[in-house]
């Protein structure tokens, strides 16, 4: 087994879901119904699970967080997480939490009851993460805020997981995320924050190096270089970067020289307890056998290829059956990331 391998999972989609439930809507995957199949999951030599945010939401995908005091119940009850999180360590594999610290839904009690704690446009209004209304954003320089989330974080390191996956971790500021680490060291010393740093959203760089950065390495580098000292790792999507450029050139796999020369280097620009966590692919991205265009013999040579690094590698669901898309999930449809995040298949 390899304990560096994780299998991203979504809790609505995986275990549990029924296709006859129509639209983008909840498909009934749930927690009890995942319990039942971390076996599978052992099997296919995994070391460990990250989960989608499993707190009372108003969408299936967990991001749209409704109540952060209780489980949704579409997926179960908070005995459910427990159940999860002691099955998934007696079987010696590790246990990833999502949190959302950057917004909530506009129907959260937090809106009605402290609306001071949120962003506003010059108009008043609030400021909507994606430019989305109904998704007002923290402000997360408020104390109030600060102290709220991080204790649900801390809450989740009580249950017992083991790393802290932080959904778009570029939105609060780098002091609340210095605040949100020293009070989880303190406690958890052993727990990590692995952020999501992905795209010019929201981004205000850090450190003077950055410019240099961003024209030497790519800005998606220049932004990942921007949280070392202020969390334990980020989701490499630098490293993704360069795979897909790759497997769209599928010799660079086969004479892989060059590729390996660039990415060492890119290791390097980091120190060594700051965790890259790899991917090929995930719920906001093409499936990576469609950046193969359906080549299999391909994919498996990108999963090969990024086993070697002995580093977390995130394996999202149904990459084994060869799940893909059929369609550029960017080319402007609405809600096009539906076609990544498929009901995983049983029979």
């Amino acid at each position: 087994m390899s304990s560096r391998m994780i299998y991203h999972l979504m809790i609505d989609r995986f275990a549990g879901a029924d296709s006859r439930h129509k639209g983008r809507c909840f498909k009934g995957g749930n927690l009890k119904a995942l319990i039942s199949r971390l076996g599978y999951i052992k099997s296919l030599g995994m070391g460990g699970i990250m989960l989608t945010p499993f707190n009372h939401s108003m969408a299936y995908h967990g991001y749209h967080i409704l109540d952060y005091d209780n489980v949704d119940p579409h997926f179960g009850t908070w005995d459910d997480v427990d159940e999860l999180v002691n099955i998934v360590h007696e079987k010696e594999m590790s246990i990833t939490a999502d949190f959302v610290a950057n917004h909530c839904h506009v129907n959260c009690r937090l809106v009605r009851d402290h609306p001071d704690w949120f962003l506003t446009d010059s108009d008043g209004s609030w400021k909507g993460f994606a430019g989305i209304h109904s998704l007002p954003m923290f402000d997360t320089d408020n104390d109030k805020v600060r102290d709220f989330l991080t204790e649900r974080i801390l809450k989740l390191c009580e249950v017992g997981f083991d790393y802290i996956r932080l959904d778009h971790a570029t939105g609060p500021s780098y002091t609340f995320w210095q605040h949100v680490r020293k009070a989880v060291k303190s406690q958890y010393p052993k727990v990590k924050l692995i952020g999501e740093v992905w795209g010019k959203l929201d981004f205000v760089p850090r450190t003077k190096s950055y410019a240099a950065n961003a024209e030497e390495f790519s800005p998606q580098e220049a932004r990942q270089l921007e949280y070392v000292g202020v969390l334990d790792g980020v989701l490499d999507f630098a490293y993704h970067d360069m795979i897909c450029g790759a497997v769209h050139e599928p010799w660079l796999l086969r004479d892989p020289t060059k590729l390996i020369k660039e990415i060492e280097a890119h290791f390097a620009r980091y120190p060594d307890d700051f965790e890259l966590w790899l991917f090929l692919d995930n719920h906001d991205l093409n499936r990576i056998l469609h950046e193969c265009a359906g080549n299999k013999k391909l994919l498996r040579e990108a999963i090969s290829f990024t086993k070697q690094w002995n580093r977390p590698f995130l394996y999202y669901y149904g990459t084994e059956k060869g799940f893909k898309n059929k369609r550029d999930i960017f080319d402007g449809r609405s809600y096009a990331d539906e076609d990544v995040r498929q009901i995983m298949k049983w029979k």
